[in-house]
Formats: structure tokens, sequence, C-alpha cells
């Protein structure tokens, strides 16, 4: 994990930018609600673990760390603030717009744009501009 969160800050450093994370607080208690043997298991995961260790090593590169809220940041459509569906296998599907993405990707573009102040529509805005083409009516966008 050291390692990990070390070559993460230089990265980062050498791009001269900071980190936007999830706020973590209270994610056991919404976890730790299944089977007796997975609750053994998330028992013993730290959750914050990564986040505070990358977050000391950014601080001492003096690099911003931003903790913002995820609530509905996997089943908010990052163009058009519709909700998404799950569609087939990882991917998503916005019932608004038909963007269909993978899930992780979504959740990774609001935290972002939450994290920066980005109002929730722009990237809609950003992919006419770069012209990325809306195959059959529907955005895919692969990872």
């Amino acid at each position: 994990m050291h390692k990990l969160t070390t070559e993460i800050a230089r990265k980062l450093k050498e791009s001269s930018s900071g980190a936007i994370m999830e706020k973590l607080k209270g994610i056991k208690h919404n976890v730790l609600n299944r089977s007796k043997e997975q609750n053994r298991k998330l028992s013993k995961w730290d959750a914050r673990t990564f986040q505070f260790t990358l977050e000391y090593k950014l601080k001492w590169l003096e690099l911003p760390v931003k903790y913002v809220n995820a609530k509905n940041t996997s089943k908010t459509c990052p163009l058009c603030s519709g909700y998404m569906v799950a569609y087939e296998g990882r991917l998503m599907k916005c019932e608004k717009c038909s963007l269909v993405i993978d899930r992780d990707v979504v959740a990774v573009l609001n935290l972002q744009m939450r994290g920066v102040g980005f109002p929730q529509r722009a990237l809609n805005k950003l992919i006419e501009r770069e012209e990325l083409s809306r195959g059959n009516n529907s955005l895919h966008i692969s990872t």
C-alpha cells in the first residue's frame, strides 16, 4: 500500500494535481449487514487507511486533497443529471439521454465534477465541443 500511495503521489506531483476522494465516514456501518462470514471479512477492512496514507503524502508534497459526498455518484448521469439504471454487466444507461458508460467511470466523473465545483451538465458541453459521436442516438464511452 505504501508503494502504491507513493507512486500516486509522485504522479500527482508531476502533473501539479491534487486528489478528490469520497468521504468514507460510516461506510462500515452501511456494509456490515450481510452474512456472518461476509461481516467478518469486512470488519477487518480499514477503509480509511489508504486515504489517510495518500492524504499524508500529498500534504507533505503540498498538494491539495478534497473529500466530497459520494451519494448517488454512480446513479447520476454526468451529462444531463438524469437517473442511470443497470444496463449490461458493469454498464449503466441514462434514462434521459441514453448515455451508456461503465458505472465506475460514472462515479469518478461525478466525484471529480463535485470536487472542482464543475456544473453537472458541463460535461455534455465538452462532448459537443470535442465532437464525440453519439452512435445510434446513445453515447458509448469505453474505458
